[in-house]
Parts: C-alpha cells; structure tokens; sequence
C-alpha cells in the first residue's frame, strides 16, 4: 500500500473508532494478530483483548474523549501521529476514582501497517501530566 493509504487507514481508526465510538470498526482496521503498547497502560496481543480494552475504556473513565491531530509523518508501513487526548474524568482511571475534572494531556503514536490494517502500535502520552491536571498526585515542591 502507498504510504498515504497507510495514513488513510491510522485517520479512519482515530476518526471512527477512537472519537467516533464504533468499536465494530476495530475489525476491519486491525490485524487479528495486532499489538497494542500503552506504556503505562498496558501490552494487549489479539484483536479480542484489544476489543476488550477499548470497551472498557469507551463508557469508562473518560466522557467526551476526544483526540485531536496535530502532526502526521510517515514512511512505508509506518505512520507516526503526535496528537492531544482530551476529556473529563467520570470514572477510575489506573484506580483513582472520577474527580470530574476536564484534562488535556500530549501524546505519540506509532502504527505499521501490514496488508491494509493495523499490525502493531506502540505510544507514548504524557500519563504524568493527566494525573497532575486531575490532582490525583503532585510533584515534590510544586504548589497546587
């Protein structure tokens, strides 16, 4: 595939999938032997426990999430998205319960396409930053 039908793929996942809600999209975007890395949130292997994390995530901790493009480069398989998350915390979230706060917070994605859909994925988002914009913790020495 030509690396703009490699981006084409990554834009419909953010758009229908991550902001859009429609989990049945996940099927036809990714690999049925994908990898998702989250950092801190986590390693899922197989389309099944990826569906399973989104559900969860979908009517979870977050309402009204959002993630928004602000940069798009790519090569070949490899299509990297520097984006923004955003959303207000209505549920827990790595167990610290909801505390109602909206948070806009930084984040990098790497997907490699193979055969038309998503294959693995790897990212990298400013979890520290969340936590401090929704007061769940604080840093040594910084004034709240």
């Amino acid at each position: 595939m030509s690396t703009e039908a490699n981006i084409a793929v990554v834009r419909r996942f953010i758009d229908e999938v991550v902001n859009g809600g429609d989990l049945d999209a996940i099927d036809e975007l990714w690999a049925s032997d994908m990898i998702w890395r989250g950092g801190s949130l986590g390693e899922y292997r197989g389309i099944g426990a990826y569906k399973q994390f989104m559900a969860a995530n979908a009517g979870g901790a977050f309402t009204g999430m959002r993630l928004d493009i602000t940069q798009v480069v790519a090569d070949g398989d490899t299509v990297v998205l520097l984006f923004t998350n955003s959303g207000t915390h209505t549920g827990a979230f790595l167990g610290a319960p909801a505390t109602g706060k909206h948070a806009v917070w930084l984040g990098t994605g790497v997907y490699r396409i193979e055969d038309g859909k998503i294959a693995e994925a790897t990212f990298a988002e400013d979890i520290l930053g969340l936590l401090l914009q929704l007061g769940i913790t604080t840093l040594p020495g910084r004034a709240n």
